[in-house]
């Protein structure tokens, strides 16, 4: 009798196992707290000397729906705004447009196209140094899309948009996080920002390397795909690139162009969040849906079939934040910092900011907020870091990268299981992709930091 190979369950079910697991974890680590105070910026900090046992309530595997509709509820400001960014992208890529435009840039790149994975990832990287990673799960599909032109795979796609704005957020040259950490640890806002563009390239061309390596021994053999086979996987049909670009389509263009360039300034000069970004690109659906002759219910009719496509990824970006839940309810967060904390110890001073890195990847597992990270991470590590001869500045970046880097592993991290939401790529064959560029994401990191430490980066 022939073995049935083993399948890797489906995004949901990864997630549910993982929350039972953390509500087994509430009955068996104690509970205890920090006190908390505000700093004169505004940001919550944890009182190092006030650790203390507090009565924790462990939750039952029973009680995880409460928690899941809780997260549900908390995530609605960018579970809402992704169904509206993925319905309005779908009446843009229904009028053909670009379709068109690819066919057009397939043709042109014949023979170079190595230069469009290094050329695309960096423009999201550069994006990615002032916004977060949720904002573009609704660009997946088009990620997709672009690489199938050039005869990539779906990961390929995944890879360009989702990395390339992870390194710019994770190296944290302008991230909001970076300032927040920096104001915990007393560090002037954004300062030392030197080796942290000095890490931002070095982990683009890492990163770039890479995924051309991947890309290409799979373009010269389509067996060789990590998603080779695989069902469920979003495939773009290279045959409607041969679309003719015909008279409507520059004017749909200009409205994207457009629309894109008023996006990028709103985040990088108005603050913008994911709700300006669903806002603005709903504007950008209604007025190129008009531009190309389409009534309103064609438009709305269109608007619903992406929202459609992009519900279980938005689900999915809910239950990731039940996990933080849980362990917030149980009290049993600080504990785990506690520990880890003293562990540090146990290593020789210049080792100490690596293993920082590892210590943050760890509370990351258990709350993937950026700012929550900061809150109870940074106020431990500072005193410890002063002991040890290790630079505050080094600190903030160990969190940088343990708080970013780690997004594009974790089961739970909402960007990561929004991205395979959105394209119907499964953990277990993203992470046959990820998981070696992940260790060596980790071990780059390390040598920077130990090259800090020597240094004293300030």
């Amino acid at each position: 009798m022939e073995k049935k190979k083993f399948k890797m369950p489906h995004s949901y079910v990864i997630i549910f196992m993982l929350l039972i697991l953390v509500s087994i974890m509430t009955y068996l680590i104690p509970a205890n707290e920090y006190d908390r105070e505000k700093t004169e910026a505004g940001n919550t900090t944890v009182i190092v000397e006030s650790y203390h046992p507090v009565e924790g309530e462990p939750v039952p595997v029973w009680k995880i729906p409460n928690f899941v509709m809780q997260g549900l509820s908390k995530q609605a400001d960018i579970i809402f705004p992704l169904l509206v960014i993925a319905g309005s992208l779908e009446v843009i890529l229904s009028t053909g447009m670009f379709h068109a435009y690819c066919g057009m840039m397939a043709r042109r790149c014949k023979g170079k196209e190595k230069l469009f994975i290094p050329a695309i990832l960096l423009i999201f990287a550069v994006i990615g140094i002032t916004q977060s990673t949720n904002k573009f799960i609704g660009f997946a599909p088009l990620g997709v899309m672009l690489a199938a032109t050039l005869g990539y795979d779906a990961i390929v796609g995944v890879a360009i948009v989702l990395l390339g704005v992870g390194i710019g957020f994770s190296t944290g040259i302008l991230a909001p996080t970076t300032a927040v950490a920096q104001d915990i640890a007393e560090l002037p806002a954004y300062s030392g920002m030197g080796l942290r563009i000095a890490s931002f390239v070095l982990f683009y061309a890492l990163t770039a390397a890479y995924i051309i390596r991947y890309g290409e021994k799979c373009k010269k053999d389509p067996t060789k795909s990590i998603v080779y086979g695989a069902e469920g996987v979003s495939n773009f049909d290279v045959s409607g690139t041969q679309v003719e670009i015909d008279k409507k389509h520059p004017l749909v263009l200009a409205v994207f162009l457009v629309s894109f360039g008023v996006l990028m300034y709103g985040c990088v000069n108005w603050g913008w969040g994911l709700v300006e970004t669903a806002v603005c690109l709903f504007w950008m659906a209604f007025i190129g849906g008009l531009v190309y002759g389409y009534n309103p219910s064609k438009i709305a009719s269109n608007f619903v079939k992406g929202a459609k496509n992009m519900t279980s990824a938005a689900m999915i970006v809910g239950l990731g934040a039940t996990v933080a839940l849980i362990l917030s309810s149980a009290k049993v967060l600080d504990t785990v910092v506690y520990g880890l904390a003293n562990m540090l110890s146990l290593f020789p001073n210049f080792l100490k900011p690596a293993v920082m890195l590892v210590m943050n990847v760890i509370v990351n597992g258990f709350v993937t907020s950026g700012t929550g990270q900061a809150a109870v991470v940074m106020p431990v590590m500072v005193p410890l870091a002063d002991v040890a001869g290790v630079t505050r500045q080094t600190a903030v970046l160990a969190y940088k990268f343990g708080d970013g880097f780690c997004n594009y592993v974790l089961p739970h991290a909402s960007a990561l299981m929004g991205f395979l939401g959105a394209t119907g790529i499964s953990y277990d064959r993203w992470m046959k992709f990820m998981g070696k560029l992940f260790g060596l994401w980790m071990l780059l990191g390390s040598a920077i930091l130990i090259f800090a430490y020597v240094i004293q980066y300030s």
